[in-house]
């Protein structure tokens, strides 16, 4: 039997570190799954950058902001809220929120694209969404109580699927009252009716 005497240097060299060949051999490749919140900052970059650049293509100067807002009850993904500020923008909303739709819906399909995933998203320009929200919710309130004082069905003005969906939410904790879409767009329009 022969034994090998180390001195102390040599115990305490370390040992090469494995190349990296070796290291491949050695272990699989495992990909993680992406981060979550980083997949969802790209979304609502992208969402930001592809409606700054329709508007600059449209020579409109204004400010793009955008973030997530909640999701809406039954449904788990939170829709990207792109707010778009800056002096004389009515030109975006147009009538009855016409051109504001549209630009929402084909930044949808762009974004969509990008991602190569749908996406829910919301356009508001200066904030007219959310005060146009607040109005037919009043006029909803206003018109049941019409509805309930006089016992006849009150029709209100044709909207747009997204407004008589206001409407129908804003009323249907009301037992007093039911409502119902009538019509083919877009002249489809909310009769609220009183019960019996």
């Amino acid at each position: 039997v022969r034994l090998t005497i180390k001195s102390a240097d040599e115990m305490i060299q370390p040992e090469p570190a494995p190349s990296i060949q070796e290291t491949e051999k050695a272990a699989p490749f495992i990909a993680l799954p992406p981060d979550p919140a980083l997949v969802e900052d790209r979304a609502v970059s992208v969402a930001r950058d592809t409606i700054q650049e329709l508007l600059e293509r449209m020579a409109i100067q204004a400010e793009v902001t955008a973030h997530y807002g909640e999701p809406d009850e039954g449904r788990t993904h939170a829709p990207i809220l792109v707010e778009i500020h800056g002096n004389d923008l009515s030109i975006l909303i147009g009538r009855r929120a016409e051109t504001l739709n549209a630009l929402q819906f084909i930044g949808s399909l762009m974004v969509g694209k990008e991602l190569g995933h749908m996406v829910t998203m919301v356009i508001d320009v200066e904030g007219y969404r959310e005060r146009r929200q607040t109005q037919i919710r009043q006029l909803a309130r206003r018109m049941a109580d019409q509805a309930i004082k006089t016992g006849r069905r009150q029709v209100l003005e044709p909207m747009p699927a997204n407004e008589r969906r206001i409407v129908h939410i804003e009323l249907r904790s009301n037992t007093a009252v039911r409502t119902e879409s009538t019509g083919e767009d877009p002249h489809r329009k909310v009769v609220i009716i009183p019960e019996e």
